[in-house]
């Protein structure tokens, strides 16, 4: 079985299973489930470039121009 195929199944489990199941898993894995911690600082400058980028301040690419330019980089630099 792939990774991906695990992967939703897990999902569609939880999302269907009953809470005592749901709480088990979590007493099985809780200490190795980590939820990111931003600090102050980088919340700012999420924010901040979040606000540029909404703003027209920062230039934003679409995702064919990102592909394009990741080519032409590749292509550029023989890898």
């Amino acid at each position: 079985m792939t990774y991906d195929l695990v992967k939703d199944k897990l999902h569609n489990y939880i999302d269907h299973a009953d809470k005592s199941k749901v709480m088990a898993i979590y007493t099985l894995l809780g200490n190795d489930i980590e939820v990111p911690v931003y600090d102050e600082a980088t919340l700012n400058m999420l924010e901040a470039t979040r606000d540029n980028m909404l703003s027209g301040k920062e230039k934003t690419y679409t995702l064919e121009e990102t592909i394009a330019n990741i080519r032409n980089h590749r292509r550029a630099n023989g890898i």
